[in-house]
C-alpha cells in the first residue's frame, strides 16, 4: 500500500452509515477491466470502500483484468492471493472455492488472465449471479449513462435509450452485463469510473448510474424498528434546509402516522412522509408533512410514490384536500409536478401557523391538491 496517496472520506459520515446498513451482510461484486485509470488512486479508492464494507459485515469480490491485479489484491484488507479465473465458464468446483474465499474473509480478488475488458465485465456479471450478490459495480472509463450521468435507470422502461448510448462500451459487454446480472437476480448494477467506486457506493448523489429492473422501492407503514432511521432522515432533511426542526416526539408522531419508501430486498428506508389529519379534522383537509427522500432514490420515484399514496389515503378518509408547506424551491417544483397548485398562506387552516417560526413563514410556500379519486387515477 506504500506510495498510494491517502484519500479523504467521500460524503458525510451519515451517508456512509446509510449504505453500510443497506449493504450489511451482502456480497458486492466490482468489475475492474484493464483500463481503470490512475492505478494508485484506484487502489486507494478500493481500499477505502473495502474497509467500509468490511465494517458492515459485507463481502467484496473484485474481478480484475490487466497487470495490476496483484496490486489491487494487496490493497484490500484481508484479501488472500487472487483466485485465477478459469478460461471457460466457471464450474461448480471453482465456484465453491470462490464461495469459501468470500465466506472466510471480507474481500476476494478474482484475476481474469485474459486481460480483456469485455471478458472481465462479463465474468463479473456471471459471478455476481452465482454469488446471489446484492450489487454489481461495473467500472468503465466512460462513467455512468448520460452527460451528466443519470442517477437512476429502470431497464424495463429505459432499455432503448441506454442500449443505444452504451452499445460500444467494452464491446457491448456493459449492456450485456447489466441486463444479465439483473435477470439473474442481482438487485442493482452501478456503472461508474473506477476512481468513483467509493462515491458511487457511499454517497446519496452517487457518481454514476444505478440500474434496476422493475420497482426498486416499495411503500410500507413505518414500524417502531424504523424510528431511528426516521430520526436520521429527518435530521438530514433539516440539515439540507428542506425540513423544519422537530423534537423527538414530533418525529415519533410522524412515524406513527406516516409511510416509508423502502428498498426492495433490504427493506432499508429511502424516504418518509407523514399525513397530519387530526389538527385539521374540522376543515376536512390534511397536511403532507416531512416529505424527505434520499436523493439517490428520487430517480426511482420515491417522492411520487409517497405523495400519491398519502393523497389516496386522504381521499379514502373522505377528506377534501391535501396541502404541503415548504421553503425549498426544488420541493415546490416537485409538488407542482405531482398535481399541486401553489396558493396563498391563508388558504390553509390558521392553526397551521400557531407557533410557526416567523422567519421561516416569510419564506414558506403553500401547495394544495384536491383529495379525489377519478377513473383516471391521480
Amino acid at each position: 500500500m506504500t506510495g498510494d496517496p491517502p484519500l479523504p472520506l467521500v460524503g458525510p459520515l451519515a451517508e456512509r452509515a446509510f449504505y453500510v446498513n443497506e449493504f450489511a451482510g451482502h456480497a458486492i461484486v466490482v468489475a475492474l477491466p484493464p483500463e481503470v485509470g490512475p492505478v494508485g488512486e484506484v487502489r486507494a479508492v478500493l481500499t477505502r470502500a473495502a474497509a467500509t464494507l468490511a465494517g458492515g459485515g459485507s463481502r467484496l469480490v473484485v474481478v480484475a483484468g490487466g497487470p495490476d491485479v496483484g496490486r489491487f489484491a494487496a490493497a484490500l484488507p484481508g484479501a488472500p492471493s487472487p483466485l485465477l479465473a478459469p478460461s471457460a465458464t466457471p464450474d461448480a468446483d471453482w465456484l465453491a472455492d470462490l464461495w469459501l474465499a468470500a465466506t472466510d474473509g471480507p474481500a476476494v480478488v478474482v484475476s481474469d488472465p485474459s486481460w480483456d475488458g469485455p471478458r472481465t465485465v462479463g465474468l463479473a456479471a456471471e459471478l455476481a449471479v452465482s454469488l446471489r450478490a446484492l450489487k454489481l459495480v461495473i467500472a468503465d472509463p466512460g462513467g455512468g449513462w448520460g452527460l451528466p450521468p443519470r442517477s437512476f435507470a429502470d431497464v424495463s422502461t429505459h432499455a432503448e435509450a441506454y442500449r443505444s448510448q452504451l452499445a460500444r462500451r467494452q464491446g457491448g459487454a456493459v449492456v450485456a452485463a447489466i441486463e444479465g446480472a439483473l435477470a439473474g437476480g442481482v438487485t442493482s448494477v452501478n456503472l461508474c469510473q473506477a476512481v468513483d467506486v467509493d462515491s458511487e457506493l457511499f454517497t446519496f448523489d452517487g457518481a454514476g448510474t444505478l440500474f434496476t429492473s422493475g420497482g426498486y422501492l416499495e411503500l410500507a407503514p413505518l414500524r417502531v424498528d424504523d424510528l431511528t432511521a426516521v430520526e436520521e432522515l429527518v435530521a438530514q432533511g433539516v440539515a439540507d434546509g428542506v425540513l423544519r426542526p422537530r423534537d423527538r416526539h414530533e418525529v415519533a408522531r410522524l412515524a406513527v402516522t406516516g409511510l416509508g419508501a423502502k428498498v426492495v430486498g433490504s427493506g432499508h428506508l429511502a424516504g418518509i412522509a407523514g399525513l397530519e389529519v387530526a389538527a385539521y379534522a374540522d376543515q376536512q383537509v390534511a397536511e403532507l408533512s416531512s416529505l424527505y427522500t434520499v436523493s439517490r432514490f428520487s430517480g426511482a420515484g420515491a417522492g411520487g410514490l409517497l405523495v400519491d399514496a398519502l393523497v389516496e389515503r386522504a381521499a379514502e378518509a373522505g377528506l377534501e384536500a391535501v396541502f404541503a408547506v415548504t421553503v425549498s424551491s426544488a420541493a415546490g417544483a416537485f409538488f407542482v409536478r405531482r398535481g399541486f397548485e401553489e396558493v396563498d398562506q391563508d388558504r390553509v387552516p390558521p392553526v397551521k401557523w400557531d407557533g410557526y417560526d416567523p422567519e421561516r413563514r416569510r419564506q414558506a410556500r403553500v401547495f394544495w391538491r384536491p383529495a379525489t379519486i377519478t377513473d383516471e387515477g391521480f
